[in-house]
């Protein structure tokens, strides 16, 4: 869904908040009119939302001759930070129930991430396997990549540093969860014990710098 809306036109997200407005199903005749648009114009956008499957559509009883009319509703948020917003808020959620009911709540936040990390890598096709002479820049690089895919900005300032300027987990403007940064950790370690069988870790800095995180990977000691 976040795909979506980051890919939606200038036009098609005014048709979408457009559409969100209204607490009922409305018509293309009925946008169109709203927007000042011609209904040509609004059928086309609509085809490209329902297709994104943002907005859904339901054909209305039949009134006279003729073909009933589609109506259409979102049913979707309107933009990709709402999902973000609450996707940390859930994580900040699990955070706070960890620290107040486990008895080791590091250890309980480490393991969630190592969950998530091996569901991330179920989800993606492994690579061949790095050469050993650049085993360990190779494996930074598909951090980075994989990161920066699930909206972290990361950026290799050096082959086997990697910044994080974007945190997905973070409400703006909020500080931090400890835990939740432990959840990366823990999604880090998972993903690099994976992909290179142990023989590379990373080790993740929580706001190394006043605006970023930071990643180093190395060999294993």
């Amino acid at each position: 869904m976040m795909q979506a809306l980051a890919g939606l036109s200038a036009a098609q997200h005014a048709l979408l908040d457009e559409i969100s407005r209204h607490p009922r199903p409305v018509t293309v005749a009925d946008v169109a009119a709203a927007m000042g648009l011609h209904q040509n114009s609004v059928r086309d956008s609509l085809a490209v939302l329902v297709d994104a499957r943002l907005v859904a559509r339901t054909r209305l009883p039949a009134v006279g001759r003729g073909r009933p009319s589609w109506a259409y509703e979102s049913v979707a948020p309107t933009q990709a930070a709402a999902l973000s917003r609450e996707f940390a808020d859930v994580c900040d959620a699990v955070a706070e129930h960890l620290a107040t009911t486990d008895p080791d709540p590091e250890g309980a936040a480490h393991d969630i991430g190592v969950r998530w990390g091996r569901r991330m890598m179920d989800l993606l096709a492994a690579g061949p396997q790095a050469p050993a002479d650049d085993l360990v820049d190779a494996h930074a690089g598909r951090i980075r990549l994989l990161m920066s895919s699930l909206g972290y900005q990361a950026r290799a300032d050096e082959p086997t540093r990697i910044t994080l300027h974007q945190c997905p987990l973070r409400t703006e403007g909020a500080v931090p969860v400890p835990l939740v940064c432990q959840m990366h950790r823990g999604m880090l370690d998972e993903m690099l014990q994976t992909m290179s069988g142990g023989a590379v870790v990373g080790t993740l800095t929580p706001f190394a710098g006043a605006d970023y995180c930071m990643i180093e990977v190395g060999a294993s000691s």
